[in-house]
């Protein structure tokens, strides 16, 4: 299916925006940073590459509109400071994440929605300890809980505050909802008795580095594709020309 949309997707819109003549020029090169972030980013176990849907679909989009695509997949402190300097170009991430306030641009259209949650173990004394990922704010609940007295433990990733969480080393766990049951569909020694204390919904979106030598061209070229459609959503976008071309 994933591939189907691909080919699809550069049967309509390579007419308007390829240029295949230049895909070798050092200058039609962008690198597409993302974070481990399971289903939607999946980080390989035998390289130090990552693979899922928002890989593909970034992908697929940035060589739609002329680009080779090179992908890092680095841990989210290192992310950002790459964004900060212009050595990667583009991402896909929240707005409100304050360790990227005025370094990147947004695309308006969403990417896709995204559920924030407050998980809790009923079988840990609440000490309001909080396992999470280094440089994620989580759109704010970071700053809610530590003006309530709620202590951080930062990790490098999503699946190590997860593991930390799961052996009872904190009371509660901030992370996004869809690596946290992507975590525990693939493990047996999961916590049963678990909560969900608070919750957000939130759009992430496509954000280009304002350092970027690309900034102007992409934010220009990406805006013209996502226009060809009344989709909600970027992923929408893709899986609706899908449909349409059955």
């Amino acid at each position: 299916m994933r591939f189907l949309v691909i080919a699809i997707l550069t049967l309509l819109y390579t007419p308007l925006y390829a240029q295949p003549s230049k895909l070798t020029d050092e200058n039609t090169k962008v690198v597409l940073g993302v974070v481990e972030f399971p289903p939607l980013v999946v980080k390989s176990t035998d390289s130090l590459g990552c693979y899922g849907d928002a890989v593909t679909i970034s992908r697929t989009i940035l060589e739609l509109v002329g680009y080779q695509v090179e992908v890092e997949c680095p841990p989210p402190a290192r992310l950002f400071e790459r964004i900060r300097t212009g050595q990667v170009d583009i991402t896909v991430n929240v707005k409100g994440t304050k360790a990227l306030e005025n370094t990147v641009t947004f695309i308006d259209k969403p990417f896709t929605y995204l559920s924030i949650v407050l998980m809790t173990n009923l079988h840990v004394d609440n000490n309001k300890t909080v396992a999470a990922i280094r440089g994620y704010d989580y759109v704010g609940m970071r700053q809610v809980l530590e003006s309530e007295g709620y202590t951080f433990f930062d990790m490098a990733n999503s699946s190590d505050a997860i593991q930390l969480f799961q052996f009872g080393r904190t009371s509660h766990l901030a992370t996004y909802e869809a690596p946290y049951r992507y975590h525990i569909k693939r493990n047996s020694n999961n916590i049963d008795d678990v909560t969900v204390s608070m919750r957000k919904d939130i759009p992430t979106f496509l954000a280009i580095s304002n350092a970027s030598e690309k900034k102007e061209e992409l934010a220009n070229k990406l805006s013209k594709l996502f226009a060809l459609s009344y989709s909600q959503t970027v992923i929408e976008q893709m899986q609706t020309k899908n449909s349409e071309s059955q």
